[in-house]
């Protein structure tokens, strides 16, 4: 089935977005918290801004929490946006991260989380995990903590998990993984040479740029905590149950695709969704295409029936 005249916006919009980005990467978070224009306001939610405190870690930095009305108050969405690790913002994702929030009737804290250049790995892991831990002091039981993310955040989704049980912290519930990017090394998936010219948005290119970024301090992109798809299986099978959304002409959909295998071949339960057709988080447009739609209303039920929220 072809996308719907609403899904197809999208591949102008990206095409616009990716000719107008410059190196510069201050100028580049301005033009990408625009994002959020295409998505709808979700009914009914709140949007609070914090500082979250330091948790025992590093982070000591903006959030945001995104409250449905009457959402549950035992459960909790940590969103990670996307962006590469250099933009992307809880503004350029707020009215997704709504939409998500009301489809699992649950808040939601966004992480204004540290970025390159300025901040090469591990700082974004370490803010997004120093989140995690400020949940569980909160009250929050790891088991009713559902990581969420798209692209990088997606790739953090499976990073944070891991990392957080490296620290001695309990695994949280769930992972949801939207387009992730979780071979940072873009060298072993087909879908960057099959996708080319069907994604709008990214290139090997700008995948090199970013990867650049990230790595600026020497750290090698093979490492589980950056490419979660290399994680040894003995430490695969701890993550928890994951839900992957793989858009069909994202130059990251084998990433999806791969991670969704590897953690099957470690036991590790997993929902694959393959949207033929879609951009790099078609999400993006909630509340404005059926896909979109359809993508978070089904991400929603699993997360409530599997967490109770």
């Amino acid at each position: 089935m072809a996308p719907s005249k609403e899904s197809e916006l999208l591949v102008t919009i990206f095409k616009e977005l990716a000719a107008k980005m410059p190196e510069d990467p201050y100028i580049s978070r301005a033009l990408y918290d625009h994002m959020q224009d295409v998505a709808t306001e979700a009914p009914g939610v709140t949007f609070e801004d914090l500082f979250l405190p330091n948790s025992g870690k590093q982070y000591r930095g903006p959030a945001k929490w995104v409250r449905p009305a009457n959402g549950s108050q035992r459960h909790a969405l940590l969103f990670l946006h996307g962006g590469g690790y250099c933009f992307g913002s809880p503004n350029s994702h707020r009215k997704m991260a709504a939409h998500f929030a009301n489809a699992c009737n649950a808040p939601a804290l966004m992480v204004d989380y540290r970025m390159t250049p300025e901040h090469a790995y591990p700082a974004a892991l370490d803010d997004c995990v120093s989140a995690y831990r400020y949940l569980l002091d909160q009250g929050f039981e790891a088991q009713n903590v559902i990581v969420i993310g798209d692209s990088c955040g997606g790739g953090l989704a499976s990073t944070v998990p891991l990392k957080a049980m490296r620290d001695g912290l309990p695994r949280p519930g769930l992972s949801v993984a939207l387009s992730p990017w979780t071979d940072v090394t873009s060298k072993t998936s087909k879908s960057l040479q099959t996708n080319a010219n069907n994604d709008a948005l990214s290139s090997l290119a700008s995948l090199g740029m970013l990867r650049g970024r990230y790595l600026a301090d020497g750290a090698k992109a093979e490492d589980p905590l950056i490419s979660p798809i290399f994680a040894e299986k003995d430490e695969m099978k701890k993550l928890p149950p994951h839900w992957i959304s793989a858009a069909g002409h994202d130059i990251l959909l084998d990433d999806g695709i791969r991670m969704a295998e590897k953690l099957k071949g470690a036991g590790v339960e997993v929902e694959l969704r393959v949207h033929e057709g879609m951009q790099h988080v078609f999400e993006f447009l909630a509340g404005a295409a059926p896909e979109a739609n359809q993508s978070i209303q089904e991400i929603g039920e699993w997360m409530r029936k599997k967490t109770g929220a």
